[in-house]
């Protein structure tokens, strides 16, 4: 592996995506499966499937900045057409052949399914829609991902990594104003204005951690007991909101700042036993597949298709295993390739 390629790699993050979709399909097989939605364990279920998916808001917070700015550091700036090119083809194929076999399963009376449960996904403005079928309620998501991705890169060519992290505080503060204004819950909670700071702490946090004094400090400071110290007291202040209604939004804002700080720490401290856990090879080659897994498990899960739950965890492994082979792999390299061709290299 080349230097530049290998600092491009930041390890324990593969394992960090397989929790994220561990928590999320064991979420969705427990709420949707086992239990009714006034018991406790559908409650503790349903919070966990969220946070799954606000831990995969922070890796892509931390890696789509870090990346960004190794590329300037680098090469003397960033080029934006390298970087749709490479997103492009590394989130699109995969989810819109998953939209088509939907379309498909609709169409054979499998699944119910609107043209609105398909326009909101395929257009990326999801988590917009008051209401989605389930088969592609997930692209909520996916939709926030997007946006994070068409606004935080020219953000940060446009007035560079010194004014970007001012511009991730005063956008932190007014996306907690705005939620509290708002009064959003559930669906439109989701909303992009209302969530940009699980994406802009982690952004924060990958330019602080650029300068290479701060982050030998912080890989100094983040030991294991102090790591548990910080989960711990992240763990408490999340639940306190469910027992102080007050307390509802800083918890929120508290979850999206301890995230990216526990994936920096194993970043910068794989040795440590929580960067060997995420670095185990089961969890590696689940978070790799990560992508394809969120993508099948909700149909497969979802109860329509009418599939055993003791077959629908293989069912996932094996749909989400083709599609990263057949699909997200040769995309994503075809990507890298026009990428670095003369057409999208950097001027």
């Amino acid at each position: 592996m080349n230097p530049d390629k290998q600092e491009r790699y930041l390890p324990t993050l593969d394992g960090w995506r397989a929790v994220a979709i561990l928590m999320v399909v064991v979420s969705h097989l427990i709420t949707k499966n086992i239990v009714n939605q006034s018991s406790l364990l559908y409650a503790i279920s349903f919070r966990m499937g969220t946070f799954g998916v606000m831990l995969f808001f922070a890796i892509s917070g931390f890696l789509i900045c870090t990346r960004l700015l190794i590329e300037e550091e680098s090469h003397g700036g960033i080029s934006l057409r390298s970087f749709y090119v490479r997103r492009l083809f590394r989130i699109l194929p995969a989810a819109y052949v998953y939209l088509g076999a939907m379309i498909l399963l609709a169409t054979a009376g499998l699944i119910a399914l609107e043209w609105r449960d398909v326009a909101g996904p395929a257009f990326f403005y999801a988590n917009y829609q008051p209401v989605k079928s389930w088969a592609t309620g997930h692209y909520w998501s996916l939709s926030l991902e997007e946006h994070f991705y068409l606004l935080w890169p020219p953000m940060l060519v446009l007035i560079g990594r010194g004014r970007a992290r001012w511009a991730c505080v005063g956008l932190i503060g007014l996306t907690s104003v705005l939620r509290v204004w708002s009064g959003a819950e559930g669906v439109e909670a989701g909303q992009t204005h209302l969530r940009m700071d699980a994406f802009l702490f982690p952004c924060l946090l990958a330019i602080l951690l650029r300068d290479a004094r701060l982050a030998e400090r912080f890989r100094t400071t983040m030991k294991p007991w102090v790591w548990w110290l910080i989960a711990a007291g992240t763990g408490l202040g999340m639940g306190l909101a469910y027992v102080v209604l007050s307390w509802k939004e800083p918890q929120r804002l508290l979850q999206s700042a301890a995230f990216p700080v526990f994936l920096a720490a194993t970043v910068l401290r794989p040795e440590d036993w929580m960067g060997r856990i995420l670095r185990l090879p089961v969890l590696e080659w689940l978070g790799r597949i990560s992508y394809s897994v969120y993508l099948w498990q909700q149909v497969v899960v979802g109860g329509d298709l009418g599939i055993p739950l003791v077959f629908q965890v293989p069912v996932i492994l094996f749909l989400a295993v083709a599609s990263e082979r057949c699909v997200e792999r040769p995309m994503i390299a075809l990507g890298k390739r026009m990428a670095s061709s003369k057409v999208y290299a950097s001027p």
